[in-house]
């Protein structure tokens, strides 16, 4: 039989079964996968690489899922373990884990920009824990995204609404960002003119902007306000952090909407003309309707458009992102840009990922117990290929640790597994602050209601009392939250943790966590700098000294034993006997044991994913 005869039978027969596939039957749907993936790799005579070993794996998977390596406890219940579906099992025990829901939140965190503070609304604190609470409870992609979409009230008291107010000073790059991270449309030409490479047309954009038309994101200078209510008992400082979680926030706005901009030059609307909403289509998908008139539902509609099953690109979207994050890079690049779907190295792929995205009802956990038990995840590592040249995924490529991986690690090493469950939530603090009671938001009419505001700044207070003029911007905020130490012991908390982002001089920043500006900005570069602060920094230096590791090697009772511990923690691996003699003639040299930690840590093989 010829060979493109077999291939296009065999991809039927895929059809077929992915048809009949029962969203529960995960391990059918990981032997698709695979064998799309070799129908694929045959048709550029290339083969699948070979399956990693358990030690490969489980160092991988706790990467992979819990953004860490595993402890030598963890290795120890592993390797106890004879089932022969022992790898499923632990797969499922990291998905459900604290360890999980911390580094999704360090993904999703690069992907919508988060922050502790945007600019003029403040803290985002409720943002944070609402997303780690979607997260927690395993909430579907598609209703966690609505959720955002729709999102209505103060920032203090709905912390979902953090997303638009993100961009609330420019509506039109909102949107663009929008579509951009959740649906792989690359319309950002589209703001100012007809896209030049894909169907996007300035009419198009702006027909879709219209249905946030009639919403006001109100991002105020609450400095203005301040400065209206301030006397003798509270300053401005303390009044802006008192107004920001109230007076930021998302509502609807009648009258509201939008228009072509002055400079729209095509024939087909006028410059200031009202636009009226309408769905983009794509080729070859079926044309959705707007069913309401009503400005108010506009919103909602487009996030059920948006986020529906039937878009095609949606689920196609979020597939690509996860998909890239095990692989290391998408099966269509960017992910930022799906307009043409057939691009992809593995159109099948994507389609059949796409599909599986649906099938599963958006449950992320459950799409990514399909990717982690498939045959290609768990082969061994490829090279990145050259420039030019498509990746075909015989396997995961060799990828470095992302800086949140490489810090939770190392904290690990630092603290042990309590690190998981080492939780930060600051969100009452933001939510304590909410009036219980309606006021102008007038930045000059606001001083009608500064008696009672003053009132209930008072309850906030240990004693009830005015501040006789305290300036200090944390009043309302405590000591406690307004910052986190960022050296000794106290630091030593996961990256989701910690402040977001870091400040430009941390280990984090340097070995390349976003700034959270752009989405999608966080780097795995490896540069000088963080070389000089893995060999020379402040917490490498405690690493060395107080660790758990070192602590834990010590108490062993021969250097051989020592030794093997060091290796377990840091690599996943025992010493092979050339490490063992290197590490045993430097022991009698005089070097400690944290001179061989030291040395694991600043080795290719423990900042990289193999």
């Amino acid at each position: 039989m010829p060979k493109t005869i077999t291939y296009c039978s065999l991809l039927l027969s895929l059809v077929v079964a992915t048809a009949n596939a029962s969203p529960g039957d995960f391990i059918g749907a990981s032997s698709q996968i695979d064998a799309i993936i070799r129908l694929d790799l045959g048709k550029h005579n290339l083969q699948p690489n070979q399956p990693v070993s358990d030690i490969q794996f489980i160092r991988r998977v706790y990467l992979d899922v819990i953004g860490r390596i595993p402890t030598d406890k963890e290795l120890e219940s592993f390797f106890a373990d004879s089932r022969e579906d022992r790898r499923s099992k632990l797969i499922d025990q990291l998905l459900k884990s604290p360890g999980h829901e911390s580094h999704m939140f360090n993904w999703l965190g690069d992907m919508l920009r988060v922050k502790d503070d945007y600019y003029r609304i403040g803290k985002t604190w409720t943002f944070h824990t609402w997303l780690k609470t979607q997260l927690n409870e395993n909430r579907p992609w598609d209703e966690l995204v609505q959720d955002m979409l729709i999102a209505e009230g103060r920032l203090g008291e709905n912390g979902a609404t953090a997303y638009l107010l993100r961009d609330a000073s420019m509506p039109l790059d909102s949107l663009s960002n929008t579509l951009t991270t959740f649906l792989g449309a690359n319309v950002a030409c589209a703001q100012c003119h007809d896209h030049p490479f894909a169907e996007w047309t300035q009419r198009d954009f702006y027909e879709m902007a219209s249905f946030f038309g009639s919403t006001a994101f109100e991002r105020v200078d609450t400095r203005k306000p301040a400065i209206t209510l301030r006397d003798e008992r509270f300053s401005k400082a303390n009044l802006v952090t008192l107004l920001q979680p109230n007076m930021q926030r998302v509502v609807y706005e009648e009258g509201r909407a939008t228009e072509y901009p002055d400079d729209y030059a095509y024939d087909d609307a006028q410059p200031g003309e009202r636009v009226v909403p309408k769905f983009i289509t794509w080729s070859g998908s079926r044309p959705a309707n707007v069913t309401t008139n009503n400005p108010r539902h506009l919103r909602k509609l487009f996030a059920y458009w948006m986020t529906a099953h039937e878009n095609p690109r949606f689920a196609e979207a979020i597939a690509n992102r996860i998909w890239k994050k095990f692989f290391g890079v998408a099966v269509k690049e960017p992910v930022t840009d799906l307009d043409v779907l057939e691009d992809a190295t593995n159109p099948e792929l994507l389609k059949f990922l796409g599909q599986l995205m649906r099938d599963v009802d958006f449950d992320i956990r459950q799409f990514q117990r399909v990717i982690l038990n498939t045959k290609t995840y768990q082969q061994q590592v490829s090279v990145t290929p050259p420039e030019g040249e498509d990746f075909r995924f015989p396997g995961p490529l060799l990828r470095r640790m992302t800086a949140e991986q490489a810090w939770d690690s190392m904290v690990l090493l630092q603290r042990g597994a309590e690190i998981d469950r080492l939780k930060t939530n600051n969100a009452p603090v933001m939510e304590r602050l909410v009036f219980p009671f309606e006021f102008s938001h007038d930045t000059k009419r606001i001083v009608h209601d500064r008696e009672k505001i003053f009132d209930f700044a008072k309850t906030l207070l240990p004693d009830g009392q005015f501040p006789n003029g305290e300036g200090g911007r944390g009043l309302f905020l405590g000591t406690s939250q307004r910052r986190v130490k960022l050296r000794g012991g106290d630091s030593w908390l996961r990256a989701s943790e910690l402040p977001q982002p870091m400040p430009p001089t941390h280990f984090l920043r340097i070995a390349g966590q976003s700034s959270r500006e752009v989405a999608d900005d966080g780097s795995t570069e490896v540069g000088i700098t963080e070389s000089l602060m893995m060999m020379n920094g402040e917490f490498t230096n405690s690493l060395m000294n107080t660790s758990l590791i070192i602590k834990a090697a010590q108490r062993k009772s021969t250097q051989v034993e020592q030794i093997a511990l060091l290796y377990r923690t840091c690599l996943t691996r025992l010493p092979r006997q050339q490490d063992m003699r290197q590490c045993l003639a430097a022991l009698e040299q005089g070097l400690g044991l944290s001179d061989i930690a030291w040395a694991l840590l600043n080795s290719r093989e423990f900042i990289f994913i193999q």
